[in-house]
């Protein structure tokens, strides 16, 4: 498996319209090749974003055909810098 972390932080508080914002990406996200994705609030401004892929192929396929562009629509127009982005191997899971 492959990981891809994204941590983001808003120039505002977090709040529903912006939950539906990533509701609506964990939809697209979800009929892409990914694994599983989780949104997970680390502060008031601040998200992380976990996404698991099979290969790090998979992840870079998915990123660029779909998670950029969506990205770009939905999020970073909210964003108070740039995305603080980390990738690599998953070394241990709770997943068989």
């Amino acid at each position: 498996m492959f990981g891809v972390v994204n941590r983001l932080t808003f120039r505002e508080p977090i709040d529903d319209e912006l939950v539906a914002r990533f509701d609506i990406a964990m939809v697209r996200i979800r009929e892409s090749a990914c694994r599983w994705a989780h949104v997970v609030q680390t502060g008031e401004r601040e998200v992380h974003l976990v996404i698991l892929f099979d290969s790090e192929e998979q992840a870079a396929e998915v990123t660029e055909k779909v998670g950029s562009p969506l990205m770009r629509e939905l999020i970073v127009p909210l964003l108070d810098g740039p995305t603080d982005r980390r990738t690599g191997p998953v070394i241990a899971s709770t997943a068989g």
